[in-house]
């Protein structure tokens, strides 16, 4: 029992150490500007698309993702581009 209770005081310890916790009073300070984080939105979300098995159809003013021809033009026409 003893041995354990060692171990379990060292863990504790130990866990402690170098981790900073919520209690520190620290602020999050972001690594990514807006623009960064904008883009690798947009870049995901064309990846998102396209393994649902969207195609891409391009416009004027834009692209639409979309199954066939018919569902991109309602989704155009909706967004403007037509």
């Amino acid at each position: 029992m003893r041995k354990l209770s060692a171990l379990m005081t060292m863990a504790l310890a130990m866990g402690g150490m170098g981790m900073p916790n919520s209690l520190d009073g620290g602020e999050f300070i972001p690594t990514e500007t807006d623009t960064e984080r904008s883009k690798r939105l947009a870049i995901a979300e064309i990846e998102r698309n396209k393994a649902n098995g969207l195609k891409e159809f391009k416009y004027g003013y834009g692209k639409v993702y979309a199954i066939n021809q018919k569902n991109a033009d309602k989704k155009a026409k909706k967004l403007g581009y037509i």
